[in-house]
């Protein structure tokens, strides 16, 4: 992270104080449960959150942050990460307990439907009313080619259907779903916008240009539902981190039109002055150059929201955050910067494969957290790996991919039980951005 500003040259930021976590969100837990179920069904639908898992399961688990499958035990997570073994895709090492299969090659027909489009990037899945759900992946081709396309599967995860969702947009990267149920598509291109979007078939409201959410080189969206504010990130070595305060309702158009975005000026104790960005649209300056006093971040990549709580990674440093809305303090959830930093070509080879130490994580990129509370991370390049964190922020990898080498890992979202994980790698093998994408799909074996 660097900043524009003297004042916060000097920056440091703190590990996060899991003691004071562990209370506060078992408690926002237990409130919500009691809400919902009533007292009789305390014991069992408390689901803890990764940094705030109750003290005395973490004591119960030796240390292995195990005990969060008890409450989901169908979602792949931690306990998958095992040795890594070569599928039946050669090329793809998956653990012994899970299974891969491609679902969709760039330029082919899924469903007898729809060519899957070239460079398939972020993604989200959105559960639909028979007990199916949709996945939904962006297509990072540039020149008015890119857009988004969908995959819907039924309650069996059997592929019914699959249709274009966007056209005609520009190197759509990654996004963020909407509580309301639809699709923010970024473009990552110095004016680049967000465009709005419905998973669901023929639904005409939709798309919609949504640029009061800024231009620039946009990379994830991610909606904290409780207010609905919109936190986004910026894939530039000098990028900024952002939020848009609504200024309506969900699903109207005042929500946008009368909203206002914002730039983060970290201080010296972690805590967040969100500044007003004088020109959204940046019609005659940049969104960097009309904010010098906010603080910039080494390429803003993958952001996501879980039980109020954003994560987002920044590529160039090698790191994962965490920003606290309750609280209004960031924090460092993993920190690969000082591993990386003056590695020699030797000592990178022989760190290649995860480690003892767990920070091998490079690169982070596009980001998701599993039902139980595990981020999951995908490698831009380097090694091909999507890997879990715990809550000390240790890596471990649940996919590699070998052969790849001119890809990268993108679009991880799990199915709504968690039990499934979908991800591509965007050029493949060939490294053609418009034939060699292939989207995968991970499950436990039958």
């Amino acid at each position: 992270m660097q900043n524009h500003n003297q004042e916060n040259s000097s920056l440091q930021y703190h590990q996060l104080d899991w003691s004071n976590l562990t209370s506060q969100l078992l408690n926002q837990n237990l409130c919500k449960i009691l809400k919902f179920f009533g007292t009789s069904f305390l014991t069992l639908s408390v689901s803890p959150y990764i940094i705030g898992v109750n003290q005395e399961i973490l004591a119960n688990s030796n240390n292995s942050f195990n005990k969060h499958s008890l409450f989901n035990p169908r979602s792949i997570g931690w306990d998958d990460t095992g040795p890594l073994k070569e599928s039946d895709l050669r090329g793809v090492f998956v653990p012994e307990s899970l299974s891969c299969r491609i679902i969709a090659r760039s330029g082919e027909k899924v469903a007898n439907n729809y060519n899957w489009h070239g460079s398939p990037d972020g993604a989200s899945v959105f559960p639909s009313s028979d007990g199916g759900w949709i996945y939904v992946s962006n297509s990072e081709l540039g020149n008015s080619q890119g857009g988004a396309g969908a995959i819907k599967f039924n309650k069996n995860g059997e592929i019914q259907d699959a249709y274009s969702i966007l056209k005609n947009s520009s190197r759509n990267c990654s996004g963020g779903s909407t509580p309301w149920e639809t699709w923010l598509s970024c473009e990552e291109h110095d004016k680049g916008i967000v465009w709005e979007t419905s998973p669901f078939k023929d639904n005409i409201q939709f798309p919609k240009a949504r640029k009061m959410l800024g231009a620039f080189r946009h990379e994830g969206a991610a909606i904290d539902p409780y207010n609905n504010y919109i936190y986004m990130t910026h894939d530039d070595m000098e990028g900024l981190f952002y939020r848009f305060v609504p200024g309506g309702k969900a699903y109207t158009e005042k929500f946008y039109n009368n909203g206002e975005l914002q730039a983060a000026k970290v201080n010296k104790n972690g805590s967040i002055s969100w500044l007003k960005v004088p020109d959204p649209s940046a019609k005659n300056e940049s969104i960097i150059d009309q904010m010098p006093e906010a603080t910039s971040f080494e390429r803003g990549e993958g952001i996501a929201y879980f039980e109020g709580k954003i994560f987002f990674t920044t590529t160039n440093d090698h790191r994962v955050w965490l920003y606290n809305p309750a609280k209004n303090n960031l924090s460092i959830f993993y920190d690969g910067k000082g591993y990386f930093d003056n590695t020699s070509p030797l000592k990178w080879l022989q760190s290649w494969r995860k480690g003892k130490q767990g920070k091998e994580l490079r690169s982070p990129d596009q980001i998701t957290v599993n039902s139980n509370g595990y981020p999951i991370v995908a490698e831009d390049g380097d090694n091909m790996e999507l890997c879990f964190l715990d809550h000390k922020g240790f890596a471990k990898p649940l996919v590699r991919i070998d052969g790849h080498w001119l890809s990268e890992i993108t679009g991880p979202a799990f199915s709504p039980d968690g039990s499934r994980l979908y991800f591509s790698s965007q050029r493949g093998k060939s490294g053609s951005r418009s034939t060699g994408g292939i989207t995968f799909e991970l499950r436990r074996k039958i």
